[in-house]
C-alpha cells in the first residue's frame, strides 16, 4: 500500500525548507481535490503562506524610495544654499561679499554633507542648519538667505519624518517571527503527511496515488540533498582535523 515516506523536515534550512513546502503547498493544491480534502488543503496552506509572508517582511520597507527622495532634495538643498552663499563672498558690494565669506565658512565647517552617510550627514545638518539659524538677522535679510535657510530646514525635517517612519515600521519586524511561521508549516506538514497516509488506509489508493508518488519523489531528492551536505561536511572535518595534525 502506498506511504508517504517519512521525513524529518526540521533537517532543512530555513530557505531550503520553505521552498520544499511550497512545492508541497502546490502539488496539494493540483490534487489534492477531493471535497473532503479541501479543509486539510487550505489549512496547510495558510502556514505556508504565513511562512512566505514572515520571510519577506523582513525584506521590504514601503518607506525606503521615500527616505532617498528626501535625502536627494535635502541634498540638493543643501548644494544650491551652499552654491549661493560662495557666490554671495565674491559680491560687488564688500559688506555684503564679507557677509557671505563668513557663511561660506559655516559651511565648509561641517564638510561635504553629500558625500556622508545618513547618520553623520544629519548630525551635522543639525548644526550646520543651528549655526545659521543664530545668524543676526540683519545678515540674513541682508543676503536674503531666509529662503534657503527655510528650505533646507524643510527637506531636513521631512527626511527626518520619513525616516522615523521607516523605523517603526522595521520595528514591527518580530524577532524570531519566521522561526515560529516556520515551526507551525513544519507541524502542518507532518499533519498533512500523517492524514493522507490515514486516508490512503481508509479510502483506498486511487484518489492519492499520484499526490503520493510525487511527494516521495520530491522526498528523495531532499534526503539526496541532505546526505550530500552531510558527507561533504565530514569530509571537510576530517581535512581540518589532519592538517591540525600535522601543525602539531
Amino acid at each position: 500500500m502506498k506511504q508517504i515516506k517519512n521525513f524529518d523536515i526540521t533537517r532543512l534550512h530555513m530557505q531550503e525548507d520553505f521552498n520544499f513546502q511550497t512545492r508541497v503547498r502546490d502539488l496539494a493544491l493540483e490534487l489534492l481535490t477531493l471535497e473532503t480534502d479541501k479543509a486539510m488543503v487550505e489549512a496547510y496552506r495558510g502556514t505556508v503562506n504565513a511562512l512566505d509572508a514572515a520571510l519577506k517582511q523582513s525584506d521590504k520597507n514601503s518607506y525606503t524610495a521615500l527616505v532617498n527622495e528626501a535625502d536627494a532634495k535635502a541634498d540638493k538643498r543643501w548644494s544650491a544654499a551652499y552654491a549661493y552663499v560662495k557666490a554671495m563672498a565674491d559680491h560687488p558690494n564688500a559688506e555684503m561679499a564679507e557677509a557671505g565669506a563668513k557663511l561660506v565658512a559655516i559651511f565648509q565647517k561641517y564638510g561635504i554633507l553629500t558625500t556622508m552617510g545618513f547618520d553623520e550627514e544629519y548630525g551635522r545638518y543639525a548644526n550646520l542648519l543651528q549655526d545659521l539659524t543664530a545668524l543676526p538677522q540683519e545678515t540674513k535679510e541682508m543676503l536674503y538667505f531666509e529662503p534657503w535657510l527655510d528650505a533646507m530646514d524643510f527637506a531636513v525635517a521631512q527626511f527626518q519624518d520619513l525616516r522615523a517612519q521607516k523605523t517603526k515600521e522595521e520595528s514591527t519586524y518580530v524577532v524570531g517571527l519566521a522561526k515560529e511561521a516556520r515551526m507551525a508549516a513544519d507541524a502542518s506538514y507532518k499533519s498533512l503527511v500523517q492524514r493522507v497516509n490515514a486516508l490512503v488506509i481508509v479510502n483506498g489508493e486511487a484518489p492519492y496515488a499520484e499526490f503520493v508518488d510525487r511527494l516521495n519523489v520530491m522526498i528523495s531528492e531532499a534526503q539526496a540533498m541532505l546526505a550530500s551536505r552531510s558527507t561533504k561536511s565530514a569530509k571537510s572535518k576530517k581535512e581540518e582535523e589532519g592538517a591540525s595534525e600535522e601543525v602539531e
